[in-house]
């Protein structure tokens, strides 16, 4: 009697302890992410992002129903990424989950369609099997946040296409907390960083440069601005203050083809000074592919731009080179007539790099697809000071050249082997490089004291502590335009018309960069994690499948045999342990 008492006492104890823990549990958020991604954990500047809400937010998403596995798998991780945004917010994000369906009606579905829509959401068509027949269904893999009266739309599924893939799903069960926070910050941000966009010196056209300006234009306010030697082009001067504020957080500079003259330096290296970030996109030879479009060669000449001797007080060298590499982009050639057809060839366009992100490891280039870049040439540090700290960003492949100027840009070359890099080779060239620290005056050998005393220019010799990355390209930035139907259409950045989607990711890379001038690198951080969707080995799972289904099925009632077997023995031998002690007492 005495034993059941104190069994039944053992188990109202544990129940009680369960349920105290799981109460004081409730006021506390904590988990342990055992994965070696990290997949299940958010990055710090998240979590501090969350941490700073200052006002309730609430996210409507639309993706909820009846769909494919894969697709219920994104709308599940969508769940605990908000659930953890909610509980790291401190309960100033909440949630709901809308199935577009649900009304049945046709009408009404249609009309909600239309709404959503209108608010810059995407639909997603999928395939799947329903009763041995090929079905198809439009799913909104997408999100309303609203926040303090304003509305903007996220989109989870990232395609090119409205047919999705799955994995399209998986990259978006990766970038889940990107979109998420990303979107999270846009529409709470207070006050956007402003961006000057350099034009005057035959710059990159606004049209050529349209997708990574919109890019530009989510986070940032963008505007073309030219110099015209005007001081106060980037900055004001306020009576009493004795230097410069800048009212443009960041300058672009995107392949000027004519010289900047020694005023327009002046301002920008003013800007400097004061804490100006700028991203140099320069082409330091006159080269482009529509020179060879009727002719098998030409020649690349020096692009004398102005800026050679301005970058190397900062401590870079843009050589007058190009660089050829065996790692190239993919290229058509048409080799004329062939009967009543064209006759084309496939070839590696050795003029137009690939930068691979597995050769550069720095977080601005983590996890992007190729980067493309054509006739670039390559940098070099120079000019040593402790007060700046110089990163390679981007660099060639083992395989490549570097050709001085004059160079003969000869289409014949793409018809070399791979033989013609094992020779002479100039690998591993730094074709893009940040410089960060308190930067030199370019003009400090050069300004007279009258203007170096003067206030209303209130020049400085040194900088305050900021950045610059220097692209030994201006065509990186370069996007195609479509002409059909008589209006230029900006073509996306990246995109490759013979495979008719987006390749490279030049715009991603770019956008990068930006954040990491302006110190946005928690967007940096995020976008950098891979989460890995490890998948079965198909071959393996089929030439074992009778042996999995046996083990699978088997190996379980084992266990809990096993279990029991070994928990009759362990009481047999208590209780007769215990009888023998009891007689023996007696």
């Amino acid at each position: 009697m005495g034993r059941k008492r104190s069994d039944i006492i053992q188990l109202f104890l544990s129940l009680a302890i369960v349920l105290v823990s799981a109460f004081l549990l409730s006021y506390f958020f904590f988990k342990i992410d055992l994965t070696e991604e990290k997949r299940h954990s958010l990055t710090p500047a998240t979590k501090e992002m969350l941490g700073n809400l200052d006002d309730q937010l609430f996210i409507r998403c639309y993706l909820h129903g009846e769909f494919p596995a894969e697709f219920k798998r994104l709308e599940n991780s969508i769940k605990e990424r908000l659930d953890e945004f909610r509980d790291y917010s401190n309960g100033q994000i909440d949630y709901e989950f809308i199935d577009p369906y649900e009304s049945g009606d046709q009408k009404i579905i249609n009309e909600t369609f239309k709404a959503l829509d209108e608010k810059g959401l995407r639909f997603s068509n999928i395939s799947f099997n329903e009763n041995g027949a090929q079905s198809s269904k439009l799913i909104w893999p997408a999100a309303i946040v609203e926040y303090q009266g304003r509305e903007y739309p996220i989109q989870f599924l990232k395609t090119e296409t409205p047919v999705a893939s799955e994995l399209m799903v998986n990259t978006s069960v990766n970038n889940l907390e990107y979109e998420l926070a990303n979107g999270l910050r846009k529409i709470t941000r207070k006050d956007k960083p402003a961006i000057a966009i350099l034009t005057g010196h035959r710059e990159i056209p606004g049209i050529n440069l349209a997708d990574f300006i919109f890019g530009l234009r989510e986070n940032y306010d963008v505007e073309p601005l030219r110099i015209d030697s005007q001081i106060n082009a980037f900055s004001d001067k306020t009576d009493g203050m004795t230097m410069r504020t800048n009212r443009y957080a960041a300058l672009v500079v995107a392949g000027p083809d004519s010289i900047i003259s020694d005023k327009d330096r002046f301002v920008i290296d003013q800007f400097v000074m004061n804490g100006g970030k700028v991203l140099w996109m320069l082409d330091a030879l006159k080269i482009n592919m529509d020179s060879l479009r009727n002719a098998e060669g030409t020649m690349a000449l020096s692009n004398e731009n102005g800026v050679y001797e301005m970058l190397f007080e900062y401590g870079v060298r843009l050589n007058r080179s190009l660089i050829i590499d065996f790692q190239g982009a993919p290229i058509i050639l048409d080799n004329g007539p062939m009967g009543n057809q064209r006759a084309y060839t496939d070839r590696t366009n050795y003029y137009a790099p690939l930068i691979l992100s597995s050769n550069n490891t720095h977080p601005i280039t983590a996890n992007l697809d190729p980067i493309k870049m054509e006739f670039a040439g390559s940098l070099d540090s120079v000019n040593a000071n402790s007060d700046v700290i110089k990163i390679p960003l981007l660099k060639s492949s083992p395989l490549s050249k570097e050709l001085r100027a004059p160079v003969r840009v000869d289409l014949q070359l793409l018809s070399f082997g791979q033989e013609y890099f094992q020779n002479g080779t100039t690998p591993e060239r730094t074709m893009a490089m940040i410089l960060e620290g308190k930067f030199p005056s370019a003009f400090r050998d050069q300004t007279p004291d009258a203007l170096k005393k003067d206030p209303n220019i209130a020049y400085r010799e040194k900088s305050v502590p900021t950045k610059m990355i220097v692209i030994a390209d201006g065509d990186i930035a370069y996007n195609e335009v479509d002409m059909r139907g008589g209006k230029p259409m900006p073509i996306a950045l990246g995109y490759d018309p013979q495979f008719r989607r987006v390749l490279f990711d030049n715009k991603e890379f770019l956008m990068n960069c930006m954040n990491y001038l302006l110190d946005d690198q928690s967007l940096i951080s995020v976008r950098s994690r891979t989460i890995e969707l490890r998948k079965l080995a198909a071959e393996k799972i089929e030439t074992s499948r009778s042996a999995l289904k046996i083990l699978n099925t088997v190996l379980p009632i084992l266990v809990v045999f096993l279990f029991g077997i070994i928990q009759f023995v362990w009481r047999k031998k208590r209780w007769t342990s215990a009888t023998v002690n009891l007689y023996k007492k007696a």
